[in-house]
């Protein structure tokens, strides 16, 4: 038995469903919703009560794919939602992947981040590229988005995003400081050529939003070592496992010793999240770089091994001192 995902919920719109992704026009498989709460099926085959909003935002989304100039990654409102599209080309026809984007940008302590990390993430004279590292759909656009937002709100400035699409409504003034937005183009460089741009440009703060290749990484410690701050993001399974990600990256571009020793000069630090439980909760644990002697010699030596020791006796530090000035 196929369960639709408007039997049991009796809606007859995509905006009353709860769900982490659609999975529209597929001629043989349907329109699927998936992570829909309470089903026992994931995913779910969309109701007859929900074909004809579900054609209108099909509609909608091919009419924006046609204006854009690769038609593969775009944002489409459909019903007061905004949502970030991507294009998959199956064999049975393309197929709209939409997952829904927040409206706001959420505070890093409405996110979950720890206090503790907080006060890190936000000390006035950090620079150098900081990492968000996670999986798919752990939130890590939001964290990056709060933290520029919150340090725009306390330091003033500018700052530049590089996006690919743009995802959270930064563009605009936050306290004394102001954000401008910018869509990466794949034909006109991507990520890399973007950070070279946003440098020109003047911004101390940048948000680039996914360190995707060697190039990428390059440019993002590259501005680092010049005295930005770079906000960016990256896949990885944990924070050390960001950092092997990010040299293996660099190494591309340079040599190995060179990679190391510009991941050494350049890396802030890296802060892994994850969503656990429900409700989900975030989980975090944060490994700084700059300024911390042993982690630095760990890099510029390819020790990655012995960062695990680093995160740990950071941890317990970074948490306690944060305890004892609360109980001051």
């Amino acid at each position: 038995m196929i369960i639709s995902a408007d039997i049991k919920a009796g809606t007859k719109t995509v905006r009353q469903m709860k769900f982490s992704d659609l999975y529209l026009g597929h001629p043989v498989l349907g329109h699927r919703i998936a992570d829909v709460p309470g089903e026992p099926a994931n995913p779910v085959l969309a109701g007859e009560e929900l074909q004809g909003d579900i054609q209108k935002l099909i509609s909608e989304c091919r009419s924006v794919q046609e204006s854009t100039v690769t038609g593969t990654d775009f944002v489409v409102v459909y019903d007061e939602i905004q949502y970030r599209v991507s294009v998959m080309p199956s064999v049975g026809g393309d197929v709209f992947v939409l997952r829904r984007m927040a409206f706001a940008v959420d505070s890093l302590r409405d996110l979950g981040v720890h206090e503790a990390y907080r006060e890190r993430m936000l000390h006035k004279d950090l620079c150098g590229l900081f990492l968000i590292s996670g999986a798919m759909k752990s939130g890590k656009t939001s964290t990056a988005s709060a933290m520029v937002r919150e340090r725009l709100m306390s330091y003033g400035g500018v700052a530049v995003t590089a996006e690919d699409p743009i995802e959270l409504p930064l563009e605009g003034q936050h306290g004394a400081g102001v954000c401008y937005q910018t869509a990466v183009r794949r034909d006109k460089g991507g990520f890399a050529e973007a950070a070279r741009h946003i440098v020109r440009w003047g911004a101390k703060l940048i948000l680039i939003g996914e360190i995707r290749d060697g190039d990428v990484a390059a440019e993002a410690l590259r501005a680092g070592v010049n005295g930005h701050l770079v906000i960016s993001t990256i896949h990885a399974e944990n924070s050390i496992n960001a950092i092997r990600r990010l040299q293996a990256m660099a190494a591309e571009t340079f040599d190995t010793g060179t990679a190391q020793s510009l991941l050494a000069d350049g890396l802030a630090g890296v802060m892994h999240q994850s969503l656990k439980g429900d409700p989900r909760r975030l989980e975090t644990e944060l490994l700084m770089v700059k300024g911390v002697d042993s982690a630095v010699s760990n890099i510029r030596n390819g020790s990655f091994e012995r960062l695990q020791s680093d995160l740990k006796l950071q941890m317990a530090n970074i948490v306690n001192t944060s305890a004892q000035r609360r109980s001051a």
